[in-house]
């Protein structure tokens, strides 16, 4: 899992802020440094220029918006499918901007568009010295965030929710609760910190596409009874749910009666290992609840099993 703090032009930035706007179009020239490691789900922060302070100069964090696709347009086409979540009232003020960033003071002939959904932006800028990671000035555009310090983008989510969301942000936004929004998007990041060690490649490609089949009927399920499970970043199979007083994660379970054994030592070991390191990445100190599903109904055993880990 990636997050990214990209320098990004602060008209764009305050134009999104000052609409309440949730979704955006992250635009960049397509000749731009590229990403090696970026993914749907994952972080991109705003380095806002305007917001420079000290000797250094040095550029805060002023927010953040969650990626969710990406793709090569012109500048026309940008304009035709995004409009104003480009970050500007006209096609006019948004070519201007976009000539005024480039390296040859002209139209790129194509612009690379990175589409954000649960965009946030925070009371006050979030400098990266403040948590201990130093921003070079000489970086250009982005940084990988979490590459000298794993927990960077914890310690910038934990910072944002000591200083709380942009008030004006948060009177034009639909969301009711952005304390709790703010929660759940450093749990899932640390979530997925956990998974990246408990995950392994245990079942054979055959057991994992039926692993698939059955955390899609559990998300299905699930939501009938009005909970919201999602998949942990990282995972093809494992969901969770934060309900804001614990979190709920769900594993699903394959196994024979020649195999029973060995698949539930793993299903154990799997949840020991997801509850340990989240507890050594979070500073939650929240239940972690665990329940297995199965194409058919489970065994005893590993209810009772399931029961003593969660009393942990």
């Amino acid at each position: 899992m990636a997050s990214i703090a990209y320098i990004t032009d602060g008209n764009m930035i305050e134009f999104h802020r000052l609409n309440g706007n949730r979704t955006m179009n992250f635009w960049r020239p397509s000749n731009s440094k590229k990403f090696t490691d970026f993914v749907p789900g994952d972080l991109l922060f705003f380095l806002a220029k305007g917001s420079e302070r000290g000797r250094f100069r040095e550029k805060g964090i002023v927010g953040y918006g969650r990626f969710q696709k990406a793709h090569t347009l012109t500048f026309r086409q940008m304009w035709n499918v995004y409009g104003t979540e480009n970050g500007y009232a006209t096609e006019e003020e948004l070519h201007d901007a976009i000539v005024k960033v480039s390296k040859n003071k002209k139209m790129p002939r194509q612009m690379n568009c990175l589409y954000l959904k649960d965009v946030v932006f925070f009371q006050t800028p979030i400098y990266l010295s403040e948590i201990g990671v130093q921003l070079s000035n000489k970086v250009e555009s982005y940084i990988y965030l979490d590459k000298e310090d794993p927990q960077a983008t914890s310690k910038v989510l934990n910072k944002a929710r000591e200083t709380g969301m942009d008030i004006w942000m948060a009177a034009m936004s639909n969301t009711p609760d952005h304390q709790k929004a703010l929660e759940e998007e450093q749990i899932k990041h640390q979530l997925a910190q956990a998974m990246q060690k408990a995950e392994d490649s245990f079942y054979t490609e055959s057991e994992k596409k039926r692993l698939r089949r059955i955390s899609r009927q559990m998300i299905e399920k699930k939501a009938e009874e009005k909970k919201i499970f999602e998949l942990i970043k990282g995972s093809r199979t494992d969901l969770y749910c934060y309900t804001g007083d614990r979190i709920e994660i769900i594993v699903p379970f394959l196994y024979n009666s020649k195999d029973f054994s060995r698949k539930l030592q793993y299903l154990i070991g799997h949840c020991l290992m997801l509850q340990s390191e989240f507890r050594r990445w979070s500073d939650y100190h929240i239940p972690v609840i665990f329940e297995a599903a199965a194409e058919e109904e489970l065994p005893k055993e590993v209810l009772d099993l399931l029961k003593s880990l969660n009393q942990r």
